[in-house]
């Protein structure tokens, strides 16, 4: 049997010379060519998206149908995920790498087709979709004028299109939004899809009647729904060619000068990537995203010329046609349901009680690269000089609570911090730094102060949250950090200061640059976690680590700690008189440096109050160290020599 490996993962292959397109003569191997070669590009698209298939064992001229369930023989490594469903839980893949990809490919998964949300936080949604689907005698080139007026539209309310063919006859408008409940974007759609008919009866519709689509292009504003899913970019389509829906650049698409330029092949799609890279990479950078308007005057469907009322935001009165090209969403074959469960489902909402023990990182003398914490991805977040903080948002009929990393209860003496907390929903817990601001820098001894002194002062508080222990009626310690910061970002996108996230992100070179910029702000540093963490406080030094930015000054060896020909840490006299004890621990390399020159200087060992056991130097050495933090720590870097 023919073998691939994909990922470090051999996969056996089947029937790789079944003719899957008659009209071309397309194989399935060359299908699973094709997804091999841009799975890089379509991976990330897909990432944390449960995926439903369009399945063709025997080629798109055979049987044809929708499989949200896992196909028989996925693959046990394969990740799968429960997510909701009017019918019970549902489980459904979710593929993060190209052996999973291309194992369920070889399985027939033809059209791999995904909602706006992720498995993380099913029903929220981060991005908005309008499926432009030409009625007869129309084209994909009567879709680019209704696109274009959706683009200009968007605009307007602060919101950028990017754009990508369906595959079929059509067009799919896609759209970054800061992550908001699916029924909210739905009806954003669907309002502005009946206020472009109103404006342009002879050119769009918004309803799915076949009757009055003639001419017109459907501004298809239901694949919004939580329970309905699009085309993913890359994927090839069950159509009578291997087409391919494929991002296009704006103006790309308005220079075409028929509709064939705009339709594109599996033989074609991985050169224009190597010329051109993903087009729709902007899509995945979270600083793209927008909110969405918190409200719009379209005229209501009802209104609007030759229209008539849907019977519900999911679009199931309106839905369920195949579309112009006698395909559709995968969705609309064979719906099942996926939508979004209320946030406790009934149960009670405090999940979490105080104290919860927190994660605690390790200090590091250098900041990670993105594979230094097991290869998955690093968060880069900023490190803040203040208070830990849990904060456990507890309803209208509870005091919140706000407890500190040793596990105190802080509530009492930060009001201004627990009233906001209070107006938080019921069961929320975030993991933060309690902060102070004063004269234009954080201020960590204004929280030493009395809170009557601070209001006296007017002095700012804040609380800067970079995690999410729980939501109401729900515990998501276990969920990976992308995920918690996902959802993180959802619950506090409309909370006003002074409840705020902490700034973060994933590429090293924009955190430091971030903490070079904001010094004088009184910064520390930056705490780096890797992005697949989940919150477990045991183990936490391996996954979570802190860099403090600090002072590299000259200072005195004046002791060693631990044996002789392995010393565990030094006794430090800084040039101002302090005397700090080395920390972390020597690294091995350190050791052995400190071993080798100290040889022949030690004393007798002497037992410190301070610092256990000791071997004074008779003669000092100097080194290099780096002061950081409060109360400051001595970071050794290296003897001098001299």
């Amino acid at each position: 049997m023919p073998q691939m490996v994909v990922d470090g993962r051999t996969l056996a292959l089947s029937h790789l010379d079944k003719v899957y397109y008659p009209r071309t003569g397309t194989l399935k191997g060359e299908v699973l060519r094709y997804y091999a070669a841009v799975h890089a590009a379509l991976l990330p698209h897909l990432r944390d998206r449960p995926v439903s298939f369009l399945r063709c064992p025997d080629g798109v001229a055979a049987e044809v149908f929708v499989a949200k369930n896992p196909p028989p023989g996925t693959p046990g490594w394969v990740r799968t995920v429960e997510v909701p469903s009017s019918s019970g839980e549902l489980r459904q893949v979710v593929l993060e790498n190209g052996a999973a990809l291309l194992s369920v490919v070889n399985l027939g998964c033809l059209e791999l087709h995904v909602p706006q949300w992720h498995a993380a936080a099913p029903g929220l949604a981060d991005r908005l979709v309008l499926d432009l689907d030409p009625g007869a005698g129309a084209d994909v080139l009567t879709c680019r004028t209704v696109a274009g007026m959706l683009r200009e539209r968007l605009a307007a309310d602060g919101l950028e299109a990017w754009v990508k063919t369906s595959g079929g006859k059509g067009l799919h408008l896609l759209v970054p939004l800061e992550p908001t409940p699916s029924a909210r974007v739905s009806a954003y759609a669907k309002a502005l899809a009946a206020e472009l008919e109103a404006a342009r009866p002879e050119l769009v519709v918004h309803t799915m009647a076949k009757a009055r689509r003639t001419g017109r292009v459907l501004v298809d504003w239901s694949q919004n729904a939580a329970k309905k899913t699009t085309a993913a970019p890359y994927t090839a389509r069950a159509q009578e060619r291997p087409t391919v829906s494929t991002p296009l650049s704006w103006a790309e698409l308005d220079g075409a000068a028929s509709a064939e330029e705009l339709v594109f092949t599996i033989a074609e799609v991985p050169e224009r990537l190597t010329a051109h890279g993903d087009l729709l990479e902007p899509l995945l950078d979270p600083a793209r995203a927008r909110p969405l308007p918190a409200a719009t005057a379209p005229r209501p469907p009802s209104a609007t010329a030759g229209g008539r009322p849907g019977k519900g935001e999911d679009g199931k009165s309106e839905g369920g046609d195949k579309g112009e090209d006698g395909k559709g969403d995968a969705d609309d074959r064979k719906d099942r349901g996926t939508g979004a469960a209320t946030p406790s489902g009934g149960r009670d909402p405090l999940v979490l009680a105080p104290p919860v023990e927190v994660m605690r990182p390790a200090a590091v003398p250098a900041v990670p690269r993105a594979d230094g914490l097991g290869g998955a991805g690093v968060l880069y977040e900023l490190k803040l000089d203040g208070f830990r903080c849990v904060a456990f948002a507890r309803g209208p009929t509870r005091p919140p609570f706000l407890q500190s990393r040793s596990g105190r209860d802080l509530t009492a003496e930060f009001p201004p911090i627990a009233a906001a907390v209070a107006r938080l929903p019921a069961g929320l817990v975030l993991d933060a730094e309690l902060v102070a601001w004063r004269g234009g820098r954080f201020a960590f001894e204004e929280l030493l102060r009395t809170r009557q002194a601070r209001a006296a002062e007017d002095v700012a508080l804040g609380l800067i949250a970079f995690d999410v222990l729980a939501l109401p009626g729900r515990d998501v310690r276990g969920l990976p950090l992308t995920d918690r910061r996902r959802l993180l970002l959802a619950a506090l996108a409309e909370v006003p200061p002074p409840v705020q996230p902490v700034l973060a992100t994933t590429d090293r070179a924009e955190a430091l640059a971030w903490m070079e910029q904001l010094a004088d702000t009184g910064v520390e540093g930056l705490v780096c976690k890797a992005a697949g963490s989940a919150y477990r406080p045991r183990g936490a030094g391996r996954v979570w680590v802190k860099y403090r930015r600090g002072d590299t000054v000259d200072a005195t060896v004046r002791a060693v700690t631990g044996p002789p020909s392995r010393p565990r840490a030094v006794v430090l006299e800084l040039d101002d008189g302090r005397v700090l004890l080395s920390s972390p621990p020597l690294s091995p390399l350190q050791s052995r440096q400190v071993a080798e020159l100290a040889a022949g200087r030690l004393g007798a060992p002497v037992h410190d109050p301070q610092y256990g056991d000791v071997r004074p130097l008779t003669a000092p050495l100097r080194a290099e160290v780096t002061v950081t933090g409060r109360p400051p720590t001595a970071l050794f870097v290296r003897l001098r020599g001299d």
